[in-house]
């Protein structure tokens, strides 16, 4: 087997994009964000570009397709030969010096690339959040609590950084104000974040992102404490799910916290299935 890169997020798809829509939702992460590499390249973006790979055996079948961004490595695939792909790509990053704040993925490859990057790394690996990806196909009659959802403006741009800011604390990510702040006018002024408004108050959030070629996530949930238990975020996402739906994806996808029984009742109640669990992992 052996390892290889890819110096465009296009010639990356057209390597890749065939193996990971047999699961489509499940993928819905390193698909994605490869869509959404390729689209700005098309538009002129020459940045520095994550590394884009593939472990393939010697018939040209792929095991294991990664992506190493700035936050994370990114995997999918179950192949046969998991531990040796892992192992290839841990000797290639050793040899390139590369580092690996982190790892998302299906259960057994994330737990695999922990396990031998701690043993090449010498740090240790703990579990920050476990995950399950669910989709959407159709959304359920839920109860929606007064209010409408719309589209979130300039004018929301402070209240949204406020509460991203305050999200990534709760989850323990490191983020400043700043921080907050640029991406929050980066996804208003991409049409991409929307606000559930009752009373002519923002009172929730939530995100579309990464659209795939026949699916997008929606992500970024998001109620202050001190206005939940209204039933927001329900309201929130089943109707920015079936406005998805409506503009043309076939399903929505998203990531849950399983530490969190109350937000996964939620979005099964919403309509969303389980299509695969995933882990992530940070190192100390």
């Amino acid at each position: 087997m052996e390892v290889k890169l890819y110096d465009s997020a296009r010639h990356f798809l057209d390597r890749t994009e065939q193996a990971l829509e047999k699961q489509e939702a499940a993928n819905n992460l390193l698909l994605g964000l490869a869509f959404t590499l390729a689209k700005q390249e098309a538009d002129g973006y020459r940045g520095t570009l994550p590394m884009l790979g593939t472990v393939e055996d010697t018939t040209g079948r792929i095991e294991l397709v990664f992506q190493l961004n700035a936050l994370n490595m990114i995997l999918a695939g179950d192949g046969p030969q998991l531990e040796e792909a892992v192992r290839l790509i841990v000797n290639h990053l050793v040899k390139a010096g590369r580092d690996v704040p982190g790892i998302v993925g299906p259960l057994e490859a994330a737990g695999q690339m922990a396990s031998e990057w701690a043993k090449a790394s010498g740090r240790t690996p703990y579990v920050k959040m476990n995950q399950r990806i669910y989709r959407l196909d159709r959304v359920n009659e839920v109860p929606i609590s007064p209010g409408t959802l719309r589209l979130a403006g300039e004018a929301d741009t402070e209240l949204a950084a406020g509460w991203l800011y305050d999200f990534a604390q709760s989850i323990e990510e490191k983020m400043s104000r700043e921080e907050a702040a640029v991406k929050m006018r980066d996804n208003i002024v991409a049409a991409s974040l929307y606000v559930w408004e009752d009373g002519g108050r923002p009172v929730s959030m939530a995100k579309k992102s990464r659209p795939t070629r026949n699916g997008i996530v929606v992500t970024l949930v998001y109620t202050p404490p001190e206005l939940r238990n209204k039933g927001y975020a329900s309201s929130c996402v089943a109707s920015l799910s079936r406005r998805l739906l409506e503009d043309g994806y076939r399903f929505c996808s998203l990531y849950t916290d399983l530490s969190n029984p109350t937000s996964n009742d939620i979005y099964a109640k919403i309509g969303y299935n389980p299509v695969q669990d995933s882990i992530m992992y940070r190192f100390r």
